[in-house]
């Protein structure tokens, strides 16, 4: 982006001047939103300031092993909002956050820190940066941008934004795994993150229901269009049979890019009150303009939408159009 450091400069400023501030990822935070979260909640509380930190509505559990977590107000949003500033972290549009408009509409300083592709700059204070491979990324450039105030990222802030850059490069091997990200990862590590409990807890461990759904899903994925793109539904029923719930699949939409020809993998799960789709690409399609079809978005290779107004099988046959006109010219 233009001017990287001048906007990492406005956003330490807004940091400074703020006394009394709120803060939020996106709704169902993953290991990026939710690190982010908690790292800067830490950075604030070291500051001084005074922090309301808010996520919703779960929090996976493979993340529940982030230092600082019984900081976050989980689905309770503050009685009286009287927040200065408002800091919204991987939520490309001010709703992404969930309904946070009591909070958003009385504070003074909205500061909105993002890296999708396509995202809205609502805030009074915005640094999108689309080449970042995660916000993780950004929170760490911003530590640098204190230089002044000489600041480094704690070992469990570090071990925090660890997680958020690993989980959102796909462990160093997606596209967006750049020099500069390969640079801020081997910085955290230097700076105490847990490295080893990272991947045990995210990658490593998986539980009996986990891997019985997981084997469902295989057995349900159907290739079309040539083999280029793969097609996994999970309904209520399946999640029923293993006791399972949608949040429980974790991986699953990747497994399939792992056939040579596939270019896109979708993960289709009927859940109680919407149909929920996740999207990958192996590189050559962009599924994040999929997605922003349905009112979606996220990154060109790992993007998802939700549909509340439509059955299981009528979003898959409107994804399969689309994917169709996609992927049809693809070698």
């Amino acid at each position: 982006m233009e001017n990287r450091e001048e906007s990492l400069r406005a956003v330490w400023k807004a940091v400074r001047a703020g006394n009394k501030f709120f803060i939020a990822g996106h709704l169902n935070p993953d290991g990026d939103s939710l690190g982010c979260t908690l790292t800067m909640t830490s950075l604030l509380e070291r500051l001084g300031k005074t922090v309301y930190a808010y996520a919703a509505p779960a929090i996976g559990g493979d993340l529940k092993f982030l230092p600082g977590l019984e900081k976050i107000h989980v689905g309770v949003l503050p009685a009286n909002p009287d927040f200065d500033t408002v800091i919204l972290l991987e939520c490309s549009d001010r709703q992404r956050g969930g309904d946070l408009e009591s909070v958003l509409k009385p504070a003074k300083t909205l500061v909105n820190i993002d890296h999708h592709l396509v995202s809205d700059a609502y805030g009074h204070v915005n640094h999108i940066d689309s080449a970042a491979s995660s916000t993780a990324e950004i929170i760490f450039q911003l530590f640098e941008a204190s230089a002044e105030d000489n600041l480094l990222p704690t070992p469990d802030e570090a071990t925090c934004l660890y997680t958020g850059l690993v989980t959102d490069t796909g462990r160093f091997v997606h596209s967006n795994t750049t020099a500069e990200a390969l640079r801020v990862g081997s910085a955290l590590v230097a700076l105490g993150a847990d490295v080893n409990k990272i991947n045990q807890v995210i990658y490593f461990t998986k539980s009996f229901i986990e891997l019985k759904l997981l084997g469902r899903a295989l057995e349900k994925m159907e290739m079309r269009f040539d083999n280029k793109y793969s097609q996994i539904i999970l309904t209520r029923r399946d999640f029923e049979t293993f006791g399972a719930t949608p949040a429980q699949t974790q991986g699953i939409v990747s497994q399939p890019t792992m056939i040579p020809g596939v270019e896109v993998s979708a993960l289709i799960k009927e859940e109680p009150d919407k149909v929920s789709v996740n999207l990958r690409s192996r590189g050559a399609a962009d599924v994040s303009r999929i997605a922003q079809l349905f009112g979606g978005g996220g990154h060109a290779r790992a993007a998802g939408f939700k549909v509340t107004d439509k059955t299981v099988s009528d979003v898959a046959d409107a994804l399969a159009e689309v994917v169709y006109n996609v992927v049809k010219d693809l070698h």
